[in-house]
């Protein structure tokens, strides 16, 4: 899962993960990674399928017929910004460091970053 990290062993980044349910920790850790994990029905999904996941329109679709397979909400807002960071704690420190360095600026707020507004 995910690409290798240069100079790295035994290390990788990003990644897709489309499950079920997805154990806590196991949810936490791909978080951690800057991998997307993705709670959906997996039921029209079978072993060698090509699939498209869309994950701004929360849609599984078949790659060579576009067929709807399954729909899915994110567990939260801000797990996208988690995987173009390429992780929770680079995410939290990218963002303190920006907040901090435009108060020094004496900028307002940044609205580059999403903010969780719900959990499930």
């Amino acid at each position: 899962m995910g690409d290798d990290i240069p100079h790295v062993p035994n290390k990788r980044g990003g990644g897709l993960c489309l499950g079920g349910k997805i154990a806590p920790i196991f949810f936490n850790t791909m978080e951690d990674a800057g991998a997307l994990p993705i709670e959906v029905d997996v039921s029209n999904l079978n072993m060698g399928d090509v699939i498209d996941v869309y994950p701004y329109k929360g849609e599984v679709r078949n790659h060579e017929t576009g067929e709807l397979l399954a729909t899915f909400e994110l567990k939260t807002d801000v797990l996208i910004d988690e995987v173009r960071a390429g992780g929770r704690i680079p995410l939290i420190i990218g963002r303190g460091l920006t907040t901090k360095a435009r108060e020094a600026l004496g900028l307002p707020h940044s609205d580059v970053f999403r903010q969780a507004k719900r959990c499930r």
